[in-house]
């Protein structure tokens, strides 16, 4: 079974520069650098998990299975802009 000790903290991902102009309402648009601020995956991270939670009807017992997933979910999205 794989423990959750890499999990227990928030850590930085780096992200792909990109050639474009980003969107004016992105939230990367400013100040992009190498990698995302840890805080700001983690509150990213965090509000996936919740919007989950919400959208099963705010059933309890997921917690676990919401983090993970939107974990995998806002990492892939970091590191797939386009």
């Amino acid at each position: 079974m794989q423990t959750t000790a890499n999990r227990d903290h928030p850590r930085p991902v780096p992200i792909q520069s990109q050639d474009c102009d980003p969107a004016p309402d992105t939230p990367f648009a400013v100040g992009t650098e190498s990698e995302i601020d840890a805080d700001l995956r983690h509150r990213l991270i965090s509000d996936a998990a919740y919007a989950r939670y919400c959208k099963r009807g705010y059933a309890d017992g997921y917690d676990v299975e919401d983090w993970l997933d939107a974990e995998a979910e806002v990492d892939h999205l970091l590191l797939n802009r386009a």
